[in-house]
């Protein structure tokens, strides 16, 4: 299960690509352990993290199982009561999901987090 992070969440959880391995390959080896690495597709770099932890069932146990693995993306995904934030979009094949969507192990996940900031000062537009 691949889960793609964008924005805040990138920095936050070390990569732009999360990769969810469990169970035990055939050779024997734990999938279950976390790994980072950097795969190269041409020119470009992707990094890539696995999370360890058994399948996630839900969107919902899979957000906590991020958090849980990165403790910095907790205040992106997360408001202060532990509620998932509101603002965050979460898709799965391509279509928005809500936290009780089911997974498989082929599901592919994007997750958005609220961009937030700015610079704080007036834009003087010129037309």
């Amino acid at each position: 299960m691949e889960i793609t992070v964008y924005g805040p969440l990138r920095t936050a959880a070390d990569g732009k690509v999360l990769t969810v391995a469990t169970g035990s390959s055939t050779d024997g080896t734990d999938k279950n352990a976390a790994n980072s690495n950097t795969i190269s597709e041409g020119s470009e770099s992707i990094d890539t993290s696995s999370v360890s932890a058994s399948s996630p069932e839900t969107v919902s146990e899979l957000i906590t199982m991020i958090a849980e693995t990165y403790p910095q993306t907790k205040s992106h995904l997360f408001d202060c009561e532990g509620t998932l934030r509101p603002s965050v979009r979460i898709l799965v094949n391509g279509n928005k999901a809500s936290p009780e969507t089911q997974l498989d192990q082929s599901a592919d996940i994007q997750l958005f987090p609220a961009m937030r900031g700015g610079s704080g000062h007036t834009v003087t537009r010129y037309d």
